[in-house]
């Protein structure tokens, strides 16, 4: 992304970093991949592996559009999409794989819409199999601009070369677990007896590791409208240093409560629970203090100006004596708009006029364009992918996926 929007980083080694002063690579381009450096790895280490690699500050409103963007170009080829991930999907092309000539022209003529519509340096890598968990190995096997396709004949194959961490659903623990028993590769999973499975693993990854051995999974994919509501939508920051001040604590709050209820009007929802996380006052060897704080109201709402002022009292209550470092917050008991009775009031309707107008502005120019003015003399934090994107019926939603 940041190589289409500047042509004088194409070709060259780029780190994505949250924002200036951040100690960690969030995204790196294929040319620093191919030196060592990954999503996770430490900035200075980044710097080890590849000297020349320039650092770009993330630019997460237009990481928020394009994904939109590209979710509407895969639901020009199936009406069942799944929305995955920031930039992955899941398309099932059962029924619609034949008008387009079969599943592999499809894909090309995916690659093809992708590249007209959103820029020839953003590429497209997919796996074509006969389900999600084949799939998603398949489209992990040439990137950045592959086309793979895994068939019965070819399974073990794919299997036998894949690394556990091209697995979806074997994380870096379970790996660590594998490996503590002998197991490196997944197709040793198939002769390890199921006792013995179990003894290491428990009777539900037992039948789980041996399932993605086999290359089997059951589940379909699932569109935005046949998911669960969520049932609360949350914002958490930690901060680059401690702070003591009530006003600039209560002012990252109202600042992450912006993003969280703002993110609630995008998915036409309302909650009546609100929740505060704080932990700090720690040291090197020691966590701190923490606590999780919540009040639970009658009434609905996504409105930032109420919602704050009920996370204002909670933490004047509480009398917080300790310096912060991490906080957060979250809505629950989360219902649709439309599912509620309309208010009348005037004082009601003109806030509701004004909340629209902020959001059609900051979606129009990006966000914060427009921002409560207690925020003024503080620095905003700007929405992050997995904060913006995280609660995946609210991604959905957002999307344009329900």
């Amino acid at each position: 992304m940041e190589q289409q929007k500047n042509p004088q980083l194409r070709g060259k080694p780029v780190g994505v970093i949250k924002a200036e002063g951040r100690t960690v690579i969030i995204a790196a381009s294929v040319e620093a991949k191919r030196r060592g450096v990954k999503t996770g790895t430490l900035v200075w280490q980044a710097k080890l592996l590849c000297p020349e690699i320039i650092l770009v500050p993330a630019d997460f409103d237009s990481y928020d559009k394009m994904t939109r963007r590209f979710a509407r170009i895969c639901q020009r080829f199936s009406d069942r999409v799944e929305l995955f991930s920031l930039d992955e999907v899941f398309l099932d092309a059962t029924e619609t794989g034949r008008l387009f000539g079969g599943s592999r022209k499809l894909a090309l003529h995916l690659k093809k819409v992708v590249r007209e519509k959103l820029g020839e340096w953003m590429k497209v890598s997919i796996g074509i199999a006969k389900n999600r968990l084949l799939a998603k190995l398949a489209s992990d096997m040439e990137k950045p601009d592959g086309l793979v396709e895994i068939s019965d004949e070819n399974q073990d194959v794919y299997l036998g070369k894949a690394s556990f961490d091209q697995i979806c659903g074997i994380g870096r623990r379970l790996e660590e677990r594998l490996k503590e028993i002998g197991i490196t590769q997944l197709l040793q999973i198939r002769r390890m007896p199921q006792g013995c499975l179990a003894a290491s693993f428990g009777p539900y990854w037992a039948k789980e590791l041996t399932r993605m051995a086999w290359g089997q999974d059951g589940t379909s994919v699932v569109t935005g409208r046949e998911l669960p509501l969520p049932k609360s939508v949350s914002r958490t920051y930690t901060l680059r240093r401690e702070i003591w001040d009530k006003e600039e604590i209560l002012a990252v709050v109202r600042n992450l409560v912006e993003e969280a209820a703002e993110k609630l009007r995008r998915a036409r929802m309302a909650g009546r629970q609100f929740g505060l996380m704080i932990r700090g006052g720690g040291s090197a060897d020691h966590l701190g203090v923490r606590d999780v704080l919540f009040i639970t109201r009658k009434c609905y709402t996504n409105d930032s100006f109420d919602i704050f002022h009920e996370l204002k009292y909670l933490y004047e209550r509480r009398q917080w004596d300790s310096s912060v470092r991490f906080l957060g917050v979250w809505i629950g008991f989360l219902v649709e708009e439309r599912n509620l009775g309309e208010c009348f009031l005037p004082q009601v309707i003109k806030r509701r006029l004004i909340l629209e107008a902020q959001d059609r502005i900051n979606a129009k120019f990006g966000n914060y364009t427009v921002f409560p003015a207690s925020l003024l003399r503080t620095k905003i934090i700007m929405p992050e992918v997995n904060g913006y994107l995280g609660d995946e019926r609210i991604r959905q939603r957002i999307s344009g996926f329900v």
